[in-house]
């Protein structure tokens, strides 16, 4: 994948408001889990999360790119980052509260396998602890044809991505097509990614069978909606 540079991947995704999006989950997790100082970011990504978070929490994070990890350790560098599946992991300790953020329970791509993330991660908060995931898009609201460009920056190098959806039985496929400038010539990078399709009933459910207590905020982060599930004390 292209985007396994983080350096790339950062250059693309400058316009997600990550500080506004902090606030807003200390804000939900000072009302769910008051006093809470852990935190545990599966598919933590580069780190971007963690950066605002860690004056406040202890943040530890999984991710499955290992070049991700890298760039979370240099931005929190008191946190633990271990390179796992989000289906299949144990870290040893539980937390406070679990997030899944930015729609990556979406790369798990089937229900049985977002059922093991689920469960996977609930395992992980503590009792009285919370499981926070944002969520991919449904059925409902996913528009197949859609189109978008998003350019960015890596020193002087300049990064365009543009980007193609379309829907194939339950998932969602984004065929993305890169250019990237250097001093002497043009580079060309083309990925699909693929992201499982998953109703709100379906995702219910994968948080009751975790023995999670679960409401959903259809604001969230990003318009994407929240799910807390409590695990219970």
């Amino acid at each position: 994948m292209f985007l396994e540079s983080p350096e790339l991947y950062d250059a693309i995704y400058h316009f997600k408001n990550y500080a506004r999006e902090c606030e807003i989950l200390r804000e939900i997790i000072g009302a769910a889990v008051p006093g809470a100082r852990t935190i545990l970011d599966v598919a933590c990504g580069t780190g971007e999360h963690a950066k605002f978070l860690k004056e406040e929490y202890e943040v530890d994070g999984v991710d499955l790119n290992e070049e991700y990890l890298r760039a979370a350790r240099i931005k929190n560098p008191a946190g633990e980052y271990i390179r796992a599946d989000m289906t299949d992991f144990d870290l040893g300790r539980t937390y406070d509260v679990v997030t899944c953020l930015f729609s990556a329970i979406g790369y798990v791509g089937t229900v049985d396998r977002m059922n093991r993330a689920i469960a996977c991660m609930a395992r992980h908060a503590k009792p009285g602890g919370v499981l926070i995931v944002e969520p991919w898009l449904t059925h409902e609201t996913y528009k197949p044809g859609g189109t978008f460009i998003h350019a960015g920056e890596i020193g002087t190098d300049k990064v365009c991505r543009m980007s193609l959806s379309r829907q194939e039985a339950h998932l969602s496929v984004v065929l993305m097509h890169y250019l990237r400038t250097t001093a002497d010539s043009i580079e060309h990078y083309s990925e699909r990614l693929e992201l499982g399709l998953f109703s709100r009933e379906e995702m219910r459910r994968a948080f009751e069978s975790a023995g999670l207590a679960v409401r959903y905020n259809a604001t969230g982060l990003m318009g994407r909606g929240l799910y807390l599930g409590r695990r219970r004390a």
